[in-house]
Parts: C-alpha cells; sequence; structure tokens
C-alpha cells in the first residue's frame, strides 16, 4: 500500500516533471511541484489497530509542507472533489481549497528548479494577454504618428500571377510582404510602449499649445487681440502644420540696409506680386518660406481687390489642412469603445476565476498595456494632421529645380559623423553606405518630425510668426495692435500651464502602472515580486525619461537656432542619459512582455517578495504551490474588479474628454479661418532694398 492509493491524485507520481523540455528551458510543472510536496508531506499510519484492521489512513509527515491549521482528520475531505490544492479551480466557495500547500524557497530551487512554460490550452497565461491587449495595441499605435518605416522592396509586388511561374511565386512574396510589414508594426509598437513618457509629454504640451494660440485668436472671455491678418493666418497655419521638420536658416548675406524676402524662395519671386506683402529682416528657412506663399497670395489678391476670382481661398485651404487630419471618432474613438466593451468583458469573466493566480495576472498584464491606447487618444487630439500630404498638394514646393530643403542633423546622426574619423568603425559604415532598410513614412518634399520632438516644433513654428511680426513692428501704421512682448507673453505656457501638461502626461503613463502595480502587488503572496517590480521599473523609466525631455527642451529653448551646432556638457548628459534610462525602459517594456508571455515569472524566484531576495533561506520566505486558497478568493474579490473597472471608466473619460476638446477647437479654428475673409488688407510702405 501506498499513498496513491488513498490518493489518487499521487499514484505513479514521479519526481521529475512530466515535459520533455529542460526546467531551465521552460520544462517545469509547479502544480507537479504541489502533488510532490503534499506526497512528502503525507506518510502511511503506522499504528497497530490500522495495520490489523486493514484500514489505512495516513499522517502527517516531518516536515510537512500543509499550512498549518488543519487537523488530520479534516485533511481527507479537503483532498476529495474539487477542493484538491493541487490545480483546484474556484467553484463558488470564497473559502476555497482548505489544504495549502506550501514550501520554503530552498526546497523549491532544490526540487522545483526554473520555470514553467505557458501552456496554449490555458487561456490566461498567454493567448488571452495576447489576443485581449496586444492585438488591439497593434491598432492603436498605427494612429500614432511616425516619421519612419521598414522598406518593403518593390520585388516583392511583382509577381503576376496569371502565369505559371508568378503563381508560383506570388504566395512567397505575399507571405514576404505580410512578414516586413508585422515586424515594422510590431517594432513600432515596442518602440511606442518603450518611450511612451516623452511622446506623451510632447503631445500633450502640443494640445496645450494648440489651445493656447487658439484661445488667444478668441478669448472666450474677452476681446479678441488687434492683430494684422498675416499674424492671424500664420498662427493658424502654425497649429494645422506645426508637425512640419523646419530646415535651416538660410545663409543669405544681407547688410542693415536690405530687406530680405521672408516668406518667398528665389525661385517663387518672379510669380507672386510683392505688392501688399510684408517683409522684414529675418532670415528664415525654405520650409517656412514655402508654406508661408498662401499667405503671399492671399495678401496680394486682397489690396488688388481680386478677392471674387476663382481661386482657392485662404481660409479654405486651412480648414482643408484641418480636415485632412482623420476623425477622431473613426480612428481612435470606435477602437477605444470596442476596446473597453472587451475590457468589460474581461473584468466581468474573472468573477468566475477568483483565487487564479494567472487570470490576476493576465488581468494587471492588460492594465499596464492601457499605456499604449492612452497615447494614441492623446496623439489623435491633436489638430495637425499625421501625414503631410495635403500640404504638399495645396502648397507649391519650387518644381524640380528647387534645391532640397537643408535640415539640421540629429544627435544621432552628428555621432555617426564621429565615428567615422575612426579607421576601422568608419571603414565599416562606409561600407554600408547606400543600403538603407528604413524609408519615410510619408512621401512629399516636406517631412514630419516625431512625436517626441511635436511639441518644440510647433513651438518654434509660434516663435516664427512672433519674430516676423517682431522684426515688422517699427514699421507698421496701426499702432493700436498688440506689442510683440506682449503677443510673445500671452502665446507663452504659464507656469500652470506646464504644471498642468506635466500632470495630464504623468497620468496618462502612471495611471495604468498602479493599477497594474496594485493587482500584482496584492496577489498572494502579497508584496514586491518579479511583475510588480517590471510595472515599478517601467513606471520609473518614464517619469526619468519625462524628466530627461524636459531638461533637453530647456536647453533647446536657451540655444535656439544654435541647438544642433553647440554642444554643451548638459546636452550630452541628457542625451546619454535618455540612452541609459531608454534600456531599463525597453527591457520592462519588451522584456516584461515577452516574460509574462512565455512564462518566465513563473518561477520560484519570482514567487517569493522581493523583501526576501537577500535572505532566501528565511522560514518566512515560502512559496504557496496550491491553488485556489481563501486568501487568493479574498484578494481577488478587493481588488480585481475595482482596478479592472476603474481602468475601463477612466480610460473612456480621457477618450471622451478629448473628443470634445478637440471638437471645440476644431470649431474655434474655423471660426477664426472663416475672419480671414472678413478682414481687410493695409497696404503698408516697403522699403524694399536689392538683394
Amino acid at each position: 500500500m501506498n499513498l496513491g492509493d488513498l490518493i489518487p491524485q499521487l499514484a505513479g507520481l514521479t519526481s521529475a516533471p512530466p515535459s520533455s523540455l529542460a526546467v531551465g528551458l521552460g520544462g517545469q510543472n509547479f502544480t507537479h511541484c504541489c502533488l510532490v510536496a503534499l506526497n512528502e508531506s503525507l506518510v502511511l499510519s503506522s499504528s497497530p489497530a490500522a495495520t490489523a484492521s486493514g484500514n489505512l489512513s495516513y499522517a502527517y509527515a516531518t516536515p510537512s509542507y500543509i499550512a498549518p491549521g488543519l487537523p488530520i482528520d479534516s485533511l481527507l475531505p479537503a483532498l476529495s472533489g474539487d477542493e484538491f490544492p493541487c490545480g483546484a479551480t474556484f467553484d463558488g466557495d470564497a473559502q476555497g481549497s482548505r489544504a495549502v500547500v506550501r514550501v520554503p524557497y530552498t526546497w523549491c530551487a532544490a526540487r522545483c528548479g526554473g520555470w514553467e512554460m505557458s501552456r496554449a490550452d490555458v487561456m490566461q497565461q498567454w493567448v488571452g494577454p495576447l489576443v485581449q491587449f496586444i492585438v488591439p495595441s497593434l491598432a492603436f499605435c498605427t494612429n500614432v504618428p511616425r516619421t519612419r518605416k521598414l522598406r518593403i522592396p518593390d520585388l516583392v509586388f511583382g509577381a503576376r500571377p496569371r502565369t505559371p511561374a508568378g503563381l508560383l511565386t506570388y504566395w512567397a512574396r505575399l507571405l514576404g510582404a505580410l512578414v516586413l510589414v508585422t515586424l515594422d508594426t510590431v517594432a513600432w509598437l515596442a518602440i511606442c510602449f518603450a518611450f511612451a513618457g516623452p511622446m506623451l509629454l510632447s503631445a500633450v504640451y502640443e494640445y496645450a499649445l494648440d489651445r493656447k494660440v487658439l484661445e488667444f485668436l478668441a478669448p472666450p472671455d474677452g476681446k479678441p487681440p488687434d492683430m494684422p491678418p498675416r499674424l492671424r493666418a500664420q498662427l493658424l497655419l502654425a497649429v494645422v502644420v506645426g508637425n512640419i521638420r523646419m530646415a535651416r536658416l538660410e545663409r543669405h548675406e544681407i547688410g542693415d540696409d536690405q530687406r530680405h524676402d521672408s516668406v518667398v524662395s528665389d525661385d517663387l519671386e518672379g510669380k507672386i506680386s510683392v505688392r501688399g506683402r510684408t517683409t522684414s529682416k529675418l532670415v528664415h528657412n525654405s520650409v517656412w518660406k514655402k508654406v508661408m506663399v498662401m499667405v503671399d497670395e492671399y495678401e496680394a489678391s486682397k489690396v488688388a481687390g481680386r478677392g471674387d476670382e476663382e481661386v482657392v481661398s485662404l481660409p479654405t485651404k486651412l480648414k482643408a489642412l484641418l480636415n485632412s487630419q482623420a476623425s477622431f471618432g473613426s480612428t481612435v474613438g470606435a477602437p477605444v469603445l470596442f476596446f473597453v466593451g472587451g475590457f468589460v468583458y474581461t473584468v466581468l469573466d474573472v468573477e468566475n476565476n477568483l483565487g487564479d493566480n494567472d487570470t490576476a495576472h493576465a488581468l494587471a498584464f492588460g492594465l499596464w498595456w492601457m499605456v499604449i491606447p492612452y497615447l494614441a487618444i492623446i496623439s489623435c487630439a491633436m489638430l495637425a494632421s499625421n501625414s503631410p500630404s495635403a500640404l504638399d498638394g495645396i502648397v507649391y514646393d519650387g518644381g524640380s529645380t528647387a534645391s532640397d530643403d537643408d535640415y539640421d542633423p540629429s544627435f544621432w546622426k552628428q555621432q555617426l559623423r564621429k565615428f567615422k574619423t575612426y579607421k576601422w568603425i568608419g571603414f565599416l559604415l562606409r561600407q554600408l553606405e547606400g543600403y538603407n532598410p528604413i524609408e519615410t513614412a510619408f512621401e512629399g518634399r516636406f517631412r514630419t518630425v516625431k512625436l517626441w520632438k511635436r511639441g518644440l516644433n510647433k513651438r518654434e513654428w509660434v516663435h516664427e510668426a512672433i519674430s516676423e511680426y517682431a522684426a515688422a513692428w517699427s514699421s507698421r501704421q496701426n499702432r493700436n495692435e498688440i506689442e510683440p512682448g506682449e503677443l510673445r507673453r500671452r502665446l507663452a505656457l504659464s507656469p500652470r500651464d506646464c504644471f498642468y501638461v506635466l500632470v495630464g502626461a504623468l497620468f496618462a503613463v502612471l495611471a495604468p502602472c498602479v493599477l497594474a502595480f496594485l493587482t500584482s502587488y496584492n496577489t498572494p503572496q502579497a508584496g514586491l515580486s518579479c511583475r510588480s517590480l517590471t510595472y515599478l521599473v517601467y513606471a520609473i523609466s518614464q517619469v526619468c525619461e519625462m524628466a530627461l525631455w524636459t531638461c533637453a527642451a530647456q536647453l533647446q529653448i536657451q540655444y535656439g537656432t544654435r541647438w544642433s551646432d553647440a554642444s554643451p556638457v548638459a546636452k550630452r548628459v541628457c542625451w546619454w542619459g535618455q540612452v541609459f534610462v531608454g534600456f531599463f525602459a525597453i527591457f520592462a517594456a519588451v522584456g516584461g512582455t515577452l516574460m509574462q508571455l512565455l512564462g518566465v515569472y513563473r518561477s520560484c524566484a519570482c514567487k517569493v517578495p522581493v523583501r526576501y531576495w537577500p535572505r532566501l533561506g528565511d522560514p518566512d520566505a515560502y512559496i504557496v504551490l496550491s491553488d485556489n486558497t481563501a486568501e487568493d478568493i479574498e484578494a481577488a474579490q478587493r481588488w480585481w474588479t475595482v482596478t479592472g473597472s476603474t481602468a475601463v471608466g477612466v480610460v473612456g473619460v480621457v477618450c471622451a474628454l478629448a473628443w470634445w476638446h478637440q471638437r471645440r477647437l476644431r470649431k474655434i479654428f474655423r471660426d477664426e479661418a472663416d475672419k480671414l475673409d472678413s478682414e481687410d488688407v493695409v497696404s503698408e510702405p516697403e522699403t524694399r532694398g536689392s538683394r
């Protein structure tokens, strides 16, 4: 006789896990470990009476890994039916499994080393998190503006399935294209998740700047400032094209008595009348000048009295640029609705799996990944279109003879130039020249900036308009118009505005992390462990990235146009600091996701709270191997529904508020654009000198 005769689940039990994989490669099985611990906790009773009667029973062994407090007489009912501790599931009884099997860490490390790979037949382990949270995030991340994408060779689109050879290669080419697109989307999702902090901070900054400009043009509780139509048009253009990258300042040599055309490049000089055009001594870049041709045409037609000509008016062009941004409801509103609906079902369904740790951590994982919907919501709430295609169609780009725009090199390109000066590194880099697997996300002359640079780039557009207005201020006839100093002050974000920007960005990043942290932290054994530590490291890395972004932004504002050529110590500290912090962000975001899906976190070390890691031999450093315990069920009832419902409610409210405020700002923009038709452009005396 043996224990297997009394407890069928222990019959034929071996010391090795049933998987053919090595335990270091995911072959461990903690349900099997629970059975081994239970088997070692019991011995057959050797009393003479039990032996004589043939009614064998069992007693607790020494040591026993069954939690104290359960008499041996009550153990047999606890091991029967659905209450069997190893692999138990929730059956509606809040008391759960009464027999709790727990082992010291030293026993677990010696007998159950390695980790347990996720199984396809257990939905909560990897299939559920993958389908419920990551796949929807792939759709959300496509709405986040980007500047580069993986190049798909034209070769994969060259098949002609009407021929036998084309039919044979058709499926291979299609598969190759799908693989490249999938890799590109997954890589972009990983970038968005790892660097969500600075992306959100820049996006919220741009959103606040849009509101600042439009409420300056149309104050909600006051009289609009007196300003020339040209300034109004330039500020409206800054709102809808502020994501277009500025080129270098043109290196024209001009004297003090000369005036440089601030908006029209040399190749357009003969095409547009200069009558009524406001000019200044400023030397602008080619991108600004090409875009401002729309304002020149508007002024020229107004001064010449050609307002009734059959041409596209400036207000129409402005509203066309505004409408080129896809509808908020179709791009992110409807996806958020479906995502929230699916998440509501998940929250309600977890009530049927109370006490299951896999379900708890899957819920926490989904809460963590809500950073991506927040990023998509804020990105789609801005007024500038993610694509410059509409601007390419409206603005004359100078034709095929126009020279390429000269852009300031990024810090990374500056480092590449420095690396090329080293013999061997330079040789390798020169061998790779001409091969570029990356291409721009949009075709055309104009380039967009990365999301984490959009806020500062739009600020540059606004200040470009202010600088031109200030340069022409001394020659203006209407002295009742707003002074340049007052204009700059009213368009600058106040400390309160900056505080709101910071709070909004921090909330979008930290709210999902806090909810995920609380769910995993309070899942028994309660305490900081691998999963909750991952959420904590991710949150800290995002806050550090946002702090470094803020520092770099202040430096960029301080150095102005000299930023690309300047090389202060603080600039290098910010850049290398972002690289250092970015490593931990990528490790937490990408590495944490992979370890959760694969099951690496199901290991002895990750089942023990971090506070015991320095003293793993402590008696309190134990691991609960049984499932569906009363402690698990109590924690689930206390936290699962609360955190899940809070996440659903908050993301729904944020989406509704973003939609409402965007609609409000779009209406203000249209109203201000329509005012340009009713405003008169006064011809001002020009003192235009030779070039």
